[in-house]
């Protein structure tokens, strides 16, 4: 009698079937248990008491597919690669483990078949990859910010720029960058298309509020120059690095902007150069920054810069660099503007509130996602990649997998069951 109950509850179980179902949930858990905070400062600072991140219903809905596209959209170009590598690494592992074994097929029909399942998983993967890479989706949100800070971009892009205009994104407007930051809980933007402000002209009035800059190409340097500035001619500045520091000189007196060096340029190119281009003028740094060649700075880089902007009253920034593609945000500055209301001309307060704060004047908010410099082998990013998204997600979006992974599971046994208890015919 126990033996067929035991028999009974195995056949009910299906423990076979329900085996990776069952260890997939035991890692959520787990990985939901011994979570970490879903936004932080990169110089240590707490995140002000009431702001939080919104989950759109969409979004919540489809947990499984919209959270992974934003931590994927979250890498580094290294952990980009290291993912799409990584996923034939276990795309292998998984076939020789258990799909490839078919000893009653001929050799020739088992590559055949080995053939088309790996074909029809990288067609898989490349619309996965597209969908994520098009489709401006809802987006997570930065919200409960008290109504006298503002939540500001300082760097993003439109079809003005050469690396928008003409690629499958080149319908990303001054408005289309408009409607994606206020999908991601924006007040205002900077416009700061490649050496052009062309973006920017004639796009005045909405929310969240468009503000003017540029970003000049100069000397294997990227300068966002943030403010009402006349078009700047980068070949004036491109020769030399005198030439560099001659445009950081002149940002504030010729083109009445403030001058940032982007990432990754400035770590690439001219690291031993930083304290001279704060003696020449530069305004700060950014130093959170969501395009993935940018994403590379590594912690104890990014712990340098942030000191040494400390010790010069310089600014430090979180942007998006913003060129179009996708719809996942990994970065916000907060300002405080004594006086300004949510809703309010913020650009012209923004400037004079960066001009005389310095390092204070903007504290960054980041979400979690997998650096290049964690320890997690490149050809385990995938998997560290969604580890780390679901130690970061929450509950709501945690439940959401859950019943994204157990929904088609238990549907699917009970039509199993069903079939087999039907009565055989006549």
């Amino acid at each position: 009698m126990r033996s067929a109950a035991r028999l009974s509850f195995s056949s009910l179980l299906g423990p076979r079937r329900l085996g990776v179902p069952i260890l997939l949930s035991v890692a959520i858990l787990v990985a939901a248990l011994f979570s970490f905070p879903a936004l932080s400062d990169p110089t240590g600072k707490p995140v002000p008491p009431g702001v939080h991140l919104v989950v759109p219903s969409l979004y919540l809905s489809l947990g499984p597919l919209f959270s992974s596209w934003d931590a994927i959209s979250m890498l580094s170009t290294s952990r980009m690669h290291g993912f799409v590598s990584g996923l034939g690494v276990l795309y292998i592992l998984w076939r020789l483990a258990g799909g490839i074994r078919r000893p009653a097929q001929t050799w020739g029909a088992q590559f055949l078949r080995e053939l088309l399942v790996a074909s029809a998983a990288f067609v898989g993967l490349i619309i996965y990859l597209l969908v994520g890479a098009l489709w401006h989706r809802p987006m997570i949100r930065l919200a409960g910010v008290p109504s006298n800070v503002a939540v500001v971009d300082y760097h993003s892009h439109t079809n003005a720029s050469h690396d928008v205009r003409g690629t499958l994104v080149s319908r990303f407007d001054a408005e289309a960058n408009r409607r994606w930051h206020a999908r991601a809980g924006f007040d205002a933007t900077f416009i700061t298309d490649h050496n052009t402000i062309d973006g920017w002209a004639g796009h005045l009035g909405g929310l969240p509020e468009l503000c003017p800059g540029i970003e000049v190409s100069a000397f294997g340097a990227h300068t966002v120059l943030l403010g009402d500035t006349l078009p700047v001619q980068s070949s004036r500045y491109d020769g030399s690095l005198d030439s560099l520091l001659a445009l950081l000189r002149q940002s504030e007196s010729l083109y009445g902007s403030i001058a940032v060096a982007s990432i990754p340029e400035y770590a690439t190119n001219h690291w031993a150069n930083l304290t001279r281009f704060l003696d020449a003028g530069l305004g700060g740094f950014e130093v959170v920054n969501t395009a993935p060649k940018a994403n590379e700075l590594s912690r104890i880089q990014r712990d340098s810069v942030i000191a040494l902007a400390r010790s010069r009253n310089r600014l430090i920034l979180g942007v998006s660099d913003e060129h179009g593609w996708g719809a996942t945000n990994m970065a916000w500055s907060l300002s405080k503007l004594p006086g300004w209301e949510r809703g309010g001309p913020v650009c012209s307060v923004l400037l004079n509130h960066l001009r005389h704060a310095g390092f204070g004047a903007v504290q960054i908010l980041e979400r979690p996602r997998l650096r290049p410099d964690d320890w997690w082998p490149m050809w385990l990013t995938p998997v560290g990649t969604i580890w780390v998204l679901w130690r970061s997600m929450g509950w709501p979006l945690t439940l959401s997998w859950l019943a994204w992974l157990w929904g088609p599971v238990l549907i699917a046994e009970a039509w199993r069951r069903r079939r087999t208890s039907r009565p055989p015919g006549p």
